[in-house]
């Protein structure tokens, strides 16, 4: 799961969301370097992490694309998934995605004091670009790929893995909304286990 996907699984906690988003950004233990309820959405975001890339569906939509572009194939699903979502914002999630999105974004510039330069310098750009509502064009994701290209060795990985995208569209589709229930389910049983909205 990317972003846009972390946020929502975050629930409505700006503090979880906070946490959801520099799941991202910061490595390691924990152990009071944030704010309780952050810790948590980072914890919350590292159990997403690991139950996805281990869910049958996942798997699944993994062994659809050729098997050499296998191992890479949980990166471009993840910036994928935020397509699907943001795409049917309204139907998976029961509000617009415009107005989450501008909550979301005022929930993490509120917490942007506890960022490291990384995270507050990609915060600005997701509100500037107002990125999470750009994921609902096909166009984003060739972007995202990009710049993860860039920043890697895995550039013709990714570039393949684009074009792949397009082929598989329709069984990636038809398999993600199961999935993504799932994770909304087990994301508020996690929250709920832990005592937390």
């Amino acid at each position: 799961m990317n972003h846009l996907a972390h946020l929502l699984l975050s629930g409505p906690d700006p503090a979880l969301r906070a946490g959801g988003f520099l799941g991202d950004f910061v490595r390691g233990r924990l152990g009071g370097r944030f704010p309780e309820r952050v810790e948590a959405g980072i914890r919350l975001h590292r159990f997403v992490d690991v139950y996805t890339d281990a869910h049958p569906v996942v798997r699944e939509m993994v062994d659809l694309f050729p098997p050499q572009q296998r191992r890479w194939a949980p990166v471009a699903l993840d910036v994928w998934f935020d397509h699907l979502l943001a795409r049917d914002f309204e139907v998976h999630a029961g509000e617009a995605l415009a107005p989450f999105a501008r909550r979301a974004c005022a929930d993490l510039e509120r917490h942007a004091p506890l960022m490291d330069d990384a995270a507050r310098g990609f915060l600005a750009r997701l509100v500037e670009a107002a990125l999470l509502e750009r994921y609902a064009a096909r166009e984003t994701v060739t972007g995202v790929l990009r710049r993860l290209a860039r920043r890697s060795h895995r550039t013709g990985s990714l570039q393949a893995l684009d074009a792949s995208l397009d082929t598989l569209a329709e069984p990636i589709a038809a398999r993600f909304p199961a999935l993504l229930e799932d994770l909304l389910e087990t994301g508020a049983a996690w929250r709920a286990e832990h005592g937390l909205p």
